[in-house]
């Protein structure tokens, strides 16, 4: 499915004033891959954000589709290509962007500095964040053991998701591994591993997708297999500030018989 021009220009009616500077197409629509429940994603680069946060992102149905519209300074995307957490996703909405609108040239410069984005400037901050994420998924790895031992389904649960949920960004992020879409995100990071390795099977049972995940003990178990895994290959990343949480959340996974 691709735009009209006249709903494009409808739509830049209603989007431009003063304050906007440029807005683009990102998504589906800008790939080429819109199919037939695809919104639209308009990015609206603007000079000041609208005072209202609730207004900064939201939904609206224009002739029938669904738009989404995110207000964004344009010097906070240029910051995003410095912080490798929002570069995986920055980098290719930006080269994939559609321009339909730029006053003053600028967004044409930003989408050029994403094509020539270079990951290996970020790449210590990159490993620096896995880490974090090992060390402060000491936390969930306690709820999880607590919730085992108590029998406690939600507890095990809700820990769960939010493990492997940090474990997966951890990976994502460690390895800039570029997000060309929220689609793809499960498939790359799992390629990216390897669909075989124990880390993809791990994940695929703590969340849900395989055979024999369907009750909680084995989910919960899985995860706690995924921390293991996950800080094993950060291992070498993990400073020493850390490492005392590390090594005594893994021996009591390890106490616990479970990975």
């Amino acid at each position: 499915m691709s735009l009209s021009d006249s709903f494009i220009q409808s739509a830049l009616k209603q989007i431009d004033s003063p304050d906007v500077i440029g807005v683009g197409v990102v998504g589906s629509y800008a790939r080429g891959q819109a199919g037939k429940y695809s919104d639209i994603d308009f990015d609206i680069f603007v000079s000041k954000v609208p005072q209202n946060p609730h207004d900064r992102y939201t939904l609206r149905y224009w002739d029938g589709k669904l738009i989404s519209l995110k207000y964004t300074l344009l010097d906070d995307e240029r910051v995003a290509l410095t912080d490798p957490r929002r570069a995986i996703w920055a980098v290719p909405g930006l080269r994939g962007m559609r321009i339909l609108l730029d006053k003053d040239g600028s967004i044409l410069v930003l989408q050029q500095a994403a094509q020539t984005f270079d990951w290996s400037p970020v790449q210590p901050a990159a490993n620096e964040f896995a880490a974090e994420e090992i060390m402060g998924n000491a936390e969930e790895v306690h709820k999880i053991l607590n919730g085992l031992a108590r029998g406690h389904e939600s507890t095990v649960l809700y820990a769960t998701w939010g493990l492997v949920k940090n474990m997966l960004e951890a990976v994502a992020v460690q390895r800039g591994l570029m997000i060309i879409s929220e689609n793809r995100y499960f498939d790359l990071i799992q390629d990216s591993v390897g669909r075989d390795s124990k880390w993809t099977r791990a994940f695929r049972t703590a969340w849900g997708l395989d055979p024999g995940a369907s009750q909680y003990q084995s989910r919960g178990a899985a995860a706690l297999t995924l921390y293991r895994l996950s800080a094993a290959m950060f291992a070498e990343l993990i400073p020493e500030k850390h490492r005392a949480v590390v090594d005594k959340t893994l021996l009591l996974i390890k106490e616990a018989g479970i990975g």
